[in-house]
């Protein structure tokens, strides 16, 4: 072929714009389909062989992907948020197109272009030349345009942007070697950040480019907080991660890392504290020469060479996170564990949330019930009253021994609705006692204030990042359970007392004469009846009372104690005490059976709670029905008693009455009310059938859901401690054979 026809038609000046720019410099346009270009409608290309139209194609195809390559880099300048990682991409393909204008220009020297002398001589490039050292140029712009238009299409940033770029770095070609090159450069916006958030706790993530980020930014005083600085302000966003040089597991170390830094800067106040980099050395010598470099612990992908595998980068990041993981939480759980004293202050919640301390809940029960005595509305009672009434049950019992930082963090308050009328009300005083005997009356719709009374233990950080929000609401769920079940316990117990007291009154009136009428001993017989039958019922009542708290307190509390003491001593990072203080709480939450979980449908689908909850209601009302009958009838004898000693010592005088007819017999007739043993036998039956279905419910969660094939939803019911529960509550089979009886009779 003519080199000089040849060099004729590529300096032409529409040809000569194909290097650069696929639009001719006069208008006409270059026609594209999968890269393959339609030539200038122009007579020269007519003249010209394969060879030389091969030529013109790859300068078209060079001058098309140079236009895409340049498009990027002036997108990402224009962007007025990139991120530092797009930043970086646009500055390498920048200087990648100034080696294309350097490789350009030697191509026109070497064509002769400017230089007709060399071109004619033949020391020029020739166009066997040119179509042997344009094809490597062609590919390695198609390479940086593959990815400038897979990040500009996506608009991919930060992690993903390096993600998708390492995602192109498979084999040992050309291509493989560019991506790696490119993926190294684009990689230290996003190492300085990983380093700067595994060595300081900072993030400075402007544009959302790094795989942690910050949900929001409270002002100090919640920073401090330990429950907002470790479960709340850090979280992982998973489609950051770059793949190849991170997993998911050590991008959650990496976050714990910065987390734990963070936790001790702003929670445990070690401001000076640093992670020790003795014990982040690598031995070495290269890696040394490597850090020297780019003051990294680990290796980056600019330290790897040519061909090696980015698993290097992946291990060296895992050693050197790994290694700051396990001093951080070393520092963090030994500054829990010694300066914040977290066993001491979970052993103080056992022991009054839990009411561990014996002496201690039995004082402010019997307090708090002459504190309520009489009262059915929350007028009249503040906080200021009840803590008056827990700083007195304290300093009566051995708890006024424990640490001051104990004593101080306990509180009582009322859990009173914020639409009361009556909540700053006055209220009018407890009504007292009335001589008449005034009959029963059950009241449900009034208010208990002992519902609303909670017992309160102060947490504050960084103990609330262990106890935190929703701990402090199981805790606060258990200690209504357990307390409602202690008072019930003390109104039977005192019910029993009055009981005896009552029985021995009765015993004097009736050797008194008092029942010696025909009417009157008619009722007192009736009477007789009364009390014993209210005696069996309590008796049942305090049966099951028993057996539930002596398994409450030993079989789950003490057990689950053991349990949360042997996990915190043996955890190594504070998700591990975490993670112990919440399943000994979810423990104790389905072992003290208030879990939530249906029954069967014969029990129309109620709860163990519920159960649990009817249990204590038809018992608590029960002890306030005792409480009341017997007070009337025990200030009605001793009126009687009194008026009999006035008539004896009046008759002894020979003036004044003489005869007690108008106070005897009328505890007997107030005792022989028929309406008084209906709501007895009715409570009776009441509390056999819940206990019956409790026990019913207990027996199919324990064993039949234990059968092969069924889906065991509550495996930790299935304990041999509440096994023996069963046992003690129907030890007889009493419920069981009340339980067939009502079955028989239903239809």
């Amino acid at each position: 072929m003519d080199e000089n026809l040849f060099t004729g038609v590529i300096a032409h000046p529409r040809v000569g714009t194909l290097w650069s720019n696929p639009i001719g410099s006069d208008g006409d346009e270059v026609s594209v389909d999968d890269e393959q270009f339609l030539l200038f409608q122009s007579s020269h290309l007519s003249l010209l062989q394969s060879g030389a139209q091969d030529a013109i194609s790859l300068c078209a195809q060079c001058g098309l992907l140079y236009s895409r390559i340049s498009n990027f880099c002036s997108t990402i300048d224009n962007m007025e948020y990139a991120c530092s990682v797009t930043q970086a991409l646009s500055v390498r393909m920048k200087d990648e197109l100034e080696w294309y204008y350097s490789t350009l220009a030697n191509f026109e020297n070497g064509l002769g272009l400017n230089q007709t002398t060399d071109a004619k001589s033949g020391r020029g490039m020739t166009l066997r030349g040119l179509v042997v050292c344009l094809p490597s140029v062609r590919d390695r712009l198609r390479s940086l345009a593959m990815i400038a238009d897979g990040v500009g299409i996506k608009n991919l940033r930060g992690g993903k942007l390096l993600s998708a770029v390492l995602s192109h770095s498979y084999g040992e070609s050309q291509h493989s070697r560019l991506v790696r090159s490119i993926s190294a450069e684009v990689s230290k916006p996003w190492y300085a950040m990983l380093h700067q958030w595994i060595t300081q706790g900072s993030l400075e993530d402007v544009h959302s480019e790094f795989f942690v980020m910050e949900l929001s930014k409270q002002h100090e005083c919640s920073m401090s907080s330990g429950y907002f600085s470790w479960h709340r302000r850090f979280v992982l966003v998973e489609g950051q991660i770059p793949k190849q040089i991170m997993t998911e597991d050590v991008a959650k170390e990496v976050l714990l890392v910065g987390k734990g830094i963070n936790f001790v800067r702003y929670c445990l106040m070690d401001v000076e504290w640093e992670i020790d980099g003795e014990n982040n050395q690598n031995d070495s010598d290269m890696f040394e020469e490597e850090k020297k470099e780019h003051g990294y612990d680990f290796v980056t992908l600019i330290d790897l060479e040519e061909y090696e595998d980015e698993s290097r980068c992946l291990s060296s990041l895992h050693d050197i996170v790994t290694k700051s993981s396990t001093q951080i939480h070393r520092h963090i759980l030994g500054s829990l564990l010694n300066q914040h004293k977290l066993i001491a202050h979970l052993h103080a919640i056992k022991r009054f949330l839990f009411l561990g301390q014996g002496d201690f809940v039995s004082s402010l029960v019997e307090s708090l019930h002459q504190e309520f005595r009489g009262r059915t509305s929350l007028a009249g009672i503040y906080s200021h009253s009840l803590n008056s009434v827990l700083d007195e049950s304290l300093a009566t019992s051995n708890a006024r021994f424990l640490p001051d930082f104990v004593l101080a963090r306990l509180n009582m308050n009322l859990m009173t609705d914020e639409s009361d009328p009556d909540r700053y009300w006055m209220g009018p005083p407890p009504k007292d006692e009335s001589e008449d005997l005034i009959p029963w009356e059950d009241k449900e719709e009034s208010i208990d204030p002992w519902d609303c009374v909670c017992l309160e233990y102060a947490i504050d950080s960084p103990l609330d990042a262990i106890i935190h929000t929703t701990a402090i609401e199981s805790y606060h769920r258990v200690f209504m359970y357990l307390f409602r079940m202690k008072r019930v316990e003390w109104m039977l117990n005192h019910s029993w007392r009055q009981s005896t007291t009552l029985n021995h009154a009765i015993l004097i009136e009736t050797k008194a004469g008092g029942a010696d009428a025909p009417h009157i001993s008619n009722a007192a017989g009736h009477s007789s009846f009364l009390l014993r039958r209210m005696s069996s019922t309590r008796q049942t009542m305090l049966h099951f009372i028993s057996n539930m708290q002596n398994y409450l307190m030993f079989e789950v509390l003490e057990d689950g104690w053991e349990r949360l003491l042997h996990s915190v001593n043996k955890a190594t990072t504070l998700d591990g005490v975490i993670s112990a203080h919440d399943s000994y709480l979810n423990e104790i939450l389905v072992k003290t059976l208030l879990s939530k979980h249906s029954g069967d449908d014969q029990n129309k689908g109620k709860s163990l709670e519920d159960l649990l909850r009817k249990l204590l209601s038809i018992a608590l009302r029960f002890g306030k029905f005792q409480d009341f009958i017997f007070g009337n009838a025990l200030a009605a004898l001793d009126k009687s008693a009194h008026t009999r000693r006035m008539v004896a010592e009046t008759s002894k005088s020979g003036w004044g009455r003489k005869t007690v007819d108008e106070e005897e017999g009328r505890v007997f007739i107030y005792l022989a009310d028929a309406k008084l043993f209906q709501f007895v036998e009715k409570t009776s039956k009441d509390f056999d059938k819940a206990l019956g279905s409790l026990l019913k419910i207990l027996k199919k969660e324990v064993f039949d859901d234990c059968g092969e094939g069924k889906d065991n939803k509550q495996p930790t019911l299935n304990h041999d401690a509440l096994r023996f529960l069963l046992f003690r509550l129907d030890y007889s089979g009493y419920y069981h054979r009340q339980a067939k009886a009502r079955g028989k009779k239903s239809p």
